[in-house]
């Protein structure tokens, strides 16, 4: 479920493009730097503490400082993870279209009240997309631009739950990203030439824009992901690729230009895969159901549109 405005309904339909906002701009104020910033440095600590005690050297000034009450192991850890931060910022920009899963039928059939409850008293509508057919699209997308089969991925966001340890992760997908994280920082230490012969950025990449905090778990989110090489690394290449880079265009919110780019503008569709449409809950659920159903019918989707069982409290 993709949960929307009328104007966002009304534009996803008339236009057939998904709109992807950059992950900076996200409702969630830990969005990407809560990975970076609290997750990672305990990913690479049982790496670092592996190849600190091959070094007796290291291994001594580890002692010395702990005797002065000071981590040292800790303050590296930081120092990799800034650097992490800074060469992300500087050579990619991540863009998400986010959804929710449903945990069983009834949501299936009515929405999240806090999804609901998001959109106020103007009401808003839940798109359910037909995920392999969403899947199709954006395999078709990636062809279109350059280098974006490496950097899209549609995936299920992880709720960290805190602690040390990583049992809450399931998903093979990112249990083989943080491997792969973890094995390329051990192989960089090493050889003692980190940054330029790191190989698992994109892995981090992946993993920064798939986090989140447990207190959003009831979304089940689940999010496509689009990295696109940040302008100045756009202009350094200009003259070596042969594939365009994505548009970047933006739309205005609460004061602030959000930069977005859109899914879909290149393939020319002539219907979303869209299974159903659920109406929020509204004093005027049915008018909507029904001004939502022409809107359909005239673009070519024939699908359900069904309305939300919750009830409403409002004027």
């Amino acid at each position: 479920m993709h949960y929307t405005t009328a104007d966002g309904l009304t534009g996803i339909v008339t236009s057939k493009i998904l709109g992807a906002t950059h992950a900076r701009f996200l409702n969630d104020s830990e969005e990407v730097i809560g990975f970076l910033d609290n997750r990672l440095p305990r990913i690479l600590k049982s790496e670092l503490e592996t190849y600190v005690s091959t070094s007796e050297e290291l291994s001594a000034q580890i002692l010395a400082a702990s005797q002065h009450g000071y981590d040292l192991v800790d303050e590296w850890l930081k120092k990799f993870c800034a650097g992490f931060k800074d060469a992300q910022e500087q050579t990619q920009d991540h863009y998400v279209v986010s959804f929710c899963t449903a945990s069983d039928g009834w949501i299936s059939r009515n929405g999240l009240l806090s999804q609901w409850r998001g959109y106020g008293q103007d009401g808003g509508y839940a798109i359910v997309f037909d995920t392999k057919g969403l899947d199709s699209l954006l395999r078709n997308d990636a062809g279109h631009y350059h280098d974006s089969e490496e950097m899209l991925v549609f995936g299920d966001v992880q709720y960290d739950e805190g602690g040390e340890g990583l049992s809450f992760v399931c998903d093979k997908q990112i249990l083989n990203h943080l491997q792969r994280v973890r094995d390329s920082f051990a192989e960089c230490l090493k050889r003692d030439r980190f940054w330029e012969d790191y190989k698992a950025f994109d892995s981090v990449a992946v993993l920064s824009a798939l986090w989140k905090h447990r207190g959003f778990r009831e979304e089940r989110e689940v999010r496509i992901i689009v990295g696109e090489p940040s302008p100045k690394i756009q202009r350094e290449l200009a003259n070596e690729v042969t594939t365009p880079f994505r548009k970047i265009y933006a739309f205005s919110r609460d004061g602030i230009t959000v930069p977005c780019i859109h899914l879909f503008e290149d393939q020319k569709l002539e219907t979303h895969p869209i299974r159903r449409v659920i109406v929020s809950p509204h004093l005027d659920k049915e008018q909507r159901k029904k001004a939502v159903e022409i809107l359909l019918k005239n673009h070519g989707i024939d699908t359900d549109v069904t309305v939300s069982a919750i009830p409403f409290r409002g004027k």
